[in-house]
């Protein structure tokens, strides 16, 4: 189970614990286990060491970090001269603060009917919860208590509201165990795929390799249509945000990213590349919404992505897709307004746990690609949260076993060749340009611009025989029609015999 807790938050928690690196293995989050003391109890009781980490509906994230064991039996306070409370984020901004113990016999509080408790009792400094809290519409109202400065030294703040922004309706509590990392030797082998040197020449050479693809003159194309689909989270928009990092030679951020219960990105964004002298590149990475299990893009709505038919910047309704007759939908689509390949982002991460429902809607969007015989290739991030020794040395992404069966086991899944599939680190918590961040991003958009190349080549015969007629097969619609809403069908009596649309019969959509 993966939690929510950053890299960088964690090299700072192990700072101020102290002692060396630390391991932090997830052992309960109330968004996934259920906000109750037995589960708490269940679960964390007799781990050791614990770190608590309360994310709350503002933006806040605070804990504490105790290096005695909880356990139920005790009803009692724990003493700990190790024990602190920490602030990690206030109102959605990085604030880092640590509040150390004041009264060392007084450092936890374990209760049968208690979640995470630090201080003593009837003057709890933070008891997060008692009894069990029922989850309302993905948040948990707390109804512990936060009593300020009777334990811990909270030399910084003035309050608990300059901590929580007086807000306990609360997103998640995770718990991790804290262990000593031991230091070893990460399983790695020979390269299992082949790469030249790394170095900054090798990523100057890549940059103006990119810069100089284009679609050929005769096919009356300004650039390269890049559609991007995947999970919410996965990183979509943080890869929009990194390639145009790499070629503006410093940090941007022209896609909004964040984390959230829904995708932060809700419309077809295209994002046209720049280089650092402000000259366009042959590039359009489109966003989209993000892929949920119940809702949001569904396939006829991607079928509608691959043939053009959605404008861009057009906002997708999470709960309705968009139809014939809605006046935004482009009724005669070129080569131009259709995605050149399909780019799948996967969370290396979450890749062996994802969603069934959601599993199955990727593995239907992939074959409606292939229907269309658009190619398709698969972006695998997090890589370094994935092997914590890659995150330190990129360089050794292709040694490394650990990506190498993620890859794999993509492959299994949804059915991509391995040499579809590019490991990639997207810029998250960097404040300065990275050569192996830089190298991974660019071998991967390559690849992708030469399947797009490829797809744009096999449709030189529809830009030499220019444009198709318009025409309507009656049997073709009689059959579709029985998939149309009655908005749809309306829509379609609104046609002159001059403005017909073309009907694929391979999946029943509209091109």
């Amino acid at each position: 189970m993966t939690g929510q807790l950053r890299n960088s938050d964690k090299s700072q928690i192990e700072s101020w614990i102290g002692q060396g690196p630390k391991h932090f293995s997830l052992l309960y989050s109330i968004s996934k286990d259920g906000c109750s003391a037995q589960k708490f109890h269940e679960k964390c009781d007799h781990q050791g060491s614990t770190i608590t980490v309360i994310y709350n509906y503002q933006g806040c994230v605070f804990g504490g970090y105790t290096s005695a064991s909880w356990a139920a039996c005790i009803s009692g306070s724990t003493r700990d001269d190790k024990a602190f409370l920490f602030q990690l984020k206030f109102s959605g901004t990085d604030t880092r603060r640590q509040f150390p113990i004041s009264d060392v016999d007084y450092g936890i509080y374990s209760h049968p009917n208690f979640g995470p408790t630090f201080g003593e009792y009837d003057e709890f400094d933070l008891k997060s919860f008692s009894g069990t809290i029922n989850n309302a519409s993905g948040v948990f109202q707390l109804d512990g208590a936060f009593t300020f400065g009777t334990h811990f030294d909270m030399t910084g703040v003035s309050s608990w509201d300059e901590i929580h922004d007086g807000v306990v309706t609360v997103t998640d509590i995770e718990v991790y165990s804290v262990a000593v990392k031991q230091v070893t030797e990460e399983p790695y082998q020979a390269h299992w795929r082949k790469m030249p040197e790394w170095n900054r020449k090798l990523s100057q050479e890549l940059q103006q390799e990119v810069k100089s693809l284009q679609p050929s003159p005769e096919m009356k194309l300004q650039d390269y249509r890049i559609l991007l689909i995947g999970p919410v989270g996965a990183g979509k928009s943080s890869f929009c945000n990194t390639v145009n990092s790499v070629f503006r030679g410093r940090m941007t951020q022209r896609a909004i990213c964040g984390e959230g219960p829904h995708s932060i990105t809700t419309a077809y964004q295209p994002y046209v590349l720049n280089s650092k002298d402000n000259v366009p590149l042959h590039v359009r990475l489109c966003d989209t919404r993000g892929l949920e299990p119940n809702f949001g893009i569904d396939t006829m709505e991607f079928s509608y992505l691959l043939n053009g038919h959605i404008p861009e910047r057009y906002e997708f309704n999470a709960e309705k897709s968009i139809s014939l007759d809605d006046p935004m939908f482009v009724l005669k689509p070129s080569l131009k307004d259709r995605p050149h390949c399909v780019v799948f982002v996967l969370d290396a991460t979450t890749i062996g746990r994802l969603d069934e429902k959601l599993l199955e809607k990727i593995k239907n969007f992939r074959k409606s690609a292939t229907r269309k015989q658009i190619p398709q290739a698969v972006l695998l991030t997090k890589i370094d949260i994935q092997d914590k020794a890659v995150g330190q040395h990129l360089e050794k992404v292709y040694t490394s076993t650990v990506i190498e069966k993620k890859v794999q086991e993509i492959s299994n899944m949804i059915g991509f060749p391995k040499n579809h599939v590019f490991p990639v680190k997207n810029y998250e918590d960097e404040m300065l340009l990275d050569d192996g961040v830089n190298i991974l991003a660019l071998l991967a958009l390559r690849q992708i611009l030469y399947f797009a190349e490829d797809y744009i080549e096999n449709q030189r015969s529809e830009v030499a025989e220019g444009p198709e007629e318009e025409r309507v097969d009656k049997s073709q619609m009689d059959l579709s029609s029985k998939a149309m809403t009655p908005g749809e069908h309306k829509g379609l009596r609104g046609f002159s015999s001059k403005k017909k649309l073309n009907i694929d019969d391979d999946d029943d959509d509209f091109s």
